[in-house]
């Protein structure tokens, strides 16, 4: 357009009269109509400089593009590396945490790595966690001592995902056999190198909730309920905390007390309310069970006691919990008609089956002792057994 039309055209009045008012995208559009793409576009670029929100910026930097002519191409350069530039300080600020956010930063990245931003675009790339574009991008800016550390950052995370692997593979393995402390260290580990991994404080947390309280636990065995305690002394009554829970009316929380005195089992009373009876008669000091004896527990629970291999097998004949029975002892304890003994480590049950007595957990056959975790199935001589809670 001729100079002489342009001073009499009332377009390039009302354009310049916008930008004068600040109204930079009504002057782009009036330029735009008024057949002047490149002041047009100069409007915009006016616009996404003046700051504000990214989004608007973007957008009008988006349109200067547009109308700006494609031979134009340090001007494009320029507005491509200004986008960029625009999008990786506000990353720096607020961080990139959102599937958009990080699209519009993978976008600003190439942009910069395009037009000769190479370590502006490394900085977008590690805001990212994109470590092989931000190596690429510091070998093309020369930075070597950034590329080192971040090669000997790189070779050490490989080293941990290695590790992590390999725990996370002894975990599965461990457990699958029936070794849960060895399970567990495993888990122990991997949260050791890789603390902030979710999976592996949730499968430990997985693990030690399946865990019998220490140096008891509790199974069915042929629907008959069976509970093991692997110390001496042990109190018995109604108690949550107590390690023979046994419970009726007429029960203390802590009513008595089996222990093992001078190689013999004795029983005393705990100055319960209901007091113990030991043939019928009450007892107030330690008695020795030196074979098959009825135990009162005040007058609602009968418990039939036998002392059995340095064992005492306790068998509730009346109460809430008639019909269960309690093997308390040290050391290795068995159970009658079962081809296994059952022994305490560091609190932790584990079931170890007769020489030549097939043991299989979970349908799976197990050549090892099997530390017992809530809610396993095993079987022994094909006799099924289960964990309780």
């Amino acid at each position: 357009m001729s100079w002489l039309k342009r001073i009499f055209d009332n377009r390039h009045r009302r354009a310049r009269a916008a930008e004068g008012a600040g109204q930079w995208r009504r002057a782009a559009s009036i330029w735009a109509e008024a057949g002047e793409p490149e002041r047009a576009a100069e409007a915009l670029i006016h616009l996404a400089e003046r700051g504000g929100d990214l989004e608007a910026r973007l957008e009008a930097w988006h349109d200067a593009l547009r109308w700006l002519p494609e031979d134009e191409e340090e001007r494009r350069e320029e507005i491509e590396r200004r986008m960029g530039m625009a999008v990786l300080e506000d990353a720096r600020l607020r961080g990139a945490t959102s599937a958009e956010e990080k699209r519009r930063l993978f976008e600003a990245a190439g942009r910069l790595e395009r037009f000769d931003r190479p370590t502006e675009a490394a900085e977008a790339f590690a805001l990212l966690g994109r470590k092989e574009d931000q190596a690429r991008c510091l070998e093309l800016a020369g930075e070597v001592e950034q590329l080192e550390a971040l090669l000997s950052e790189t070779n050490e995370e490989d080293e941990r995902e290695s590790q992590l692997r390999r725990f996370l593979a002894d975990y599965e393995s461990a457990l699958r056999f029936g070794a849960r402390l060895e399970a567990r260290q495993a888990l122990h580990e991997a949260s050791r190198i890789a603390p902030d991994e979710r999976s592996v404080s949730e499968l430990l947390r997985r693990l030690e909730t399946r865990m019998p309280p220490p140096y008891r636990v509790r199974l069915s065995v042929r629907g008959k309920q069976v509970s093991f305690v692997g110390r001496l002394p042990a109190v018995v009554g109604r108690g949550d905390e107590v390690e023979v829970r046994v419970r009726g009316t007429s029960v203390s929380r802590r009513h008595a007390e089996v222990a093992l005195h001078e190689g013999a089992l004795v029983i005393r009373d705990l100055d319960s309310r209901n007091g113990t009876l030991v043939q019928g008669v009450p007892v107030s000091g330690a008695i020795e069970l030196a074979g098959p004896t009825e135990v009162g527990l005040g007058d609602d629970v009968t418990l039939d006691v036998r002392p059995e291999g340095g064992a005492l097998i306790i068998d509730v004949r009346s109460g809430f919990d008639r019909g269960a029975q309690v093997i308390v002892g040290q050391g290795a304890l068995r159970l009658p008609d079962l081809a296994a003994s059952l022994a305490f480590e560091a609190g932790w049950p584990v079931l170890t089956a007769d020489e030549g007595a097939p043991l299989l957990l979970d349908g799976q056959t197990c050549a090892l002792p099997v530390h017992l975790l809530i809610e396993d199935r095993l079987e022994v001589a094909g006799l099924e057994l289960e964990v309780l809670e």
